[in-house]
């Protein structure tokens, strides 16, 4: 049996062996631009556009909002309310873990995390391949692709 294991980049090896990723692990490889997405896309921070201006002002990236502190951003002009959201956010993001799809319990749970309601891969949607057609400028070039 194996023990878990907590590195100060938040990574842990389960019990089974298998590599456990925490979400401060995606985090810190986001650029600004990025961040900004992701935290745009938390709804419940009540982040306008102006906080968001401070966080690109700031060029605060990945590494550095999992480090930030509501006093870093008051004192670079950002509202109390929005400071602590953020600050408490990226707290909860260091300490949150993804779940490996080796720690779920069942295919079903697995293809209910991308919105599948199944038993089985047999309702699973196929892509379909797109054809394009090329046409050639010259005849030279359509012997020259003939060749290889």
């Amino acid at each position: 049996m194996s023990e878990i294991v907590d590195t100060p980049t938040s990574t842990s090896t389960s019990v089974a062996g298998n590599e456990t990723v925490s979400l401060a692990d995606d985090i810190k490889k986001y650029d600004t631009v990025k961040l900004i997405d992701f935290l745009r896309g938390e709804k419940d921070l009540g982040l306008d556009d102006e906080d968001l201006e401070i966080i690109k002002k700031r060029k605060i990236n990945g590494r550095a909002f999992l480090k930030i502190t509501k006093e870093d951003l008051e004192r670079h002009g950002m509202e109390l309310g929005p400071a602590s959201n953020i600050a408490d956010f990226a707290k909860d993001c260091k300490e949150k873990k993804l779940k490996a799809f080796s720690s779920y319990r069942s295919l079903k749970e697995v293809l209910k995390k991308y919105g599948i309601d199944s038993n089985g891969t047999d309702t699973i949607p196929l892509f379909t391949l797109q054809t394009h057609e090329f046409k050639s400028l010259t005849s030279t070039s359509s012997i020259a692709w003939q060749k290889f």
